[in-house]
């Protein structure tokens, strides 16, 4: 690999490493000492809309091409439609391994894909036609996290 693919290949795991992330800590409730919060059931003229929900299940519609680890446990699934799917799942398997499955299998499924490892993980980034897709594989409290976000490109 050319010195300058192996500086992008950086400058993009690490901007996806932020992405992912921000996504994870999208559930926190931002503070605003000066706003006053409405009353139950209104909303100030304005105001965003919440997120989707996040679940602990996949959605029905589920892209049947994005693998899904054997045994893993669904940790949180969020879906906008059309847009973007983020999904987390634990396993008790080692990082290096659940990384080899991913690659294997989205490369099975018609993806080309990249494993870059790294200090604190192994990412996945994966590309299909409009699609993209990046998995971050790490750990904590002793478990192996996975953690996926897929991007429809319009």
């Amino acid at each position: 690999m050319s010195r300058s693919r192996v500086g992008l290949v950086g400058i993009v795991a690490s901007l996806l490493v932020c992405a992912l992330l921000a996504l994870g800590c999208g559930s926190r409730k931002s503070e605003r000492a000066s706003s006053p919060t409405p009353a139950a059931g209104e909303t100030s003229p304005g105001a965003p809309k919440p997120p989707e929900e996040a679940s602990a299940t996949l959605p029905a519609d589920f892209p049947t091409d994005l693998p899904i680890y054997p045994g893993a446990t669904v940790s949180k699934a969020t879906e906008v439609p059309g847009t973007n799917l983020k999904a987390s799942w634990t396993t008790a398997d080692e990082p290096n391994k659940v990384a080899s499955y991913y690659t294997d299998a989205l490369t099975g499924q018609g993806w080309s894909t990249q494993r870059v490892n790294r200090d604190d993980g192994i990412l996945v980034f994966a590309d299909k036609r409009s699609r993209s897709a990046t998995i971050g594989i790490g750990t904590s409290k002793g478990k192996t996290t996975i953690d996926l976000l897929a991007v429809e490109m319009r």
